[in-house]
């Protein structure tokens, strides 16, 4: 049998993964800044 406790649908499996969604933008945004700091320089 499943759990009925389990959520489902799109906004459960986007606050399941909200962790890493973060960490992806998170890394894009440094790495844009980093870019915009150094372009002269890379």
């Amino acid at each position: 049998m499943e759990d009925e406790d389990e959520p489902r649908g799109p906004i459960a499996a986007l606050r399941a993964r909200s962790g890493v969604i973060f960490g992806v933008i998170g890394l894009a945004a440094w790495l844009v800044m980093v870019w915009f700091m150094f372009k002269d320089v890379l």
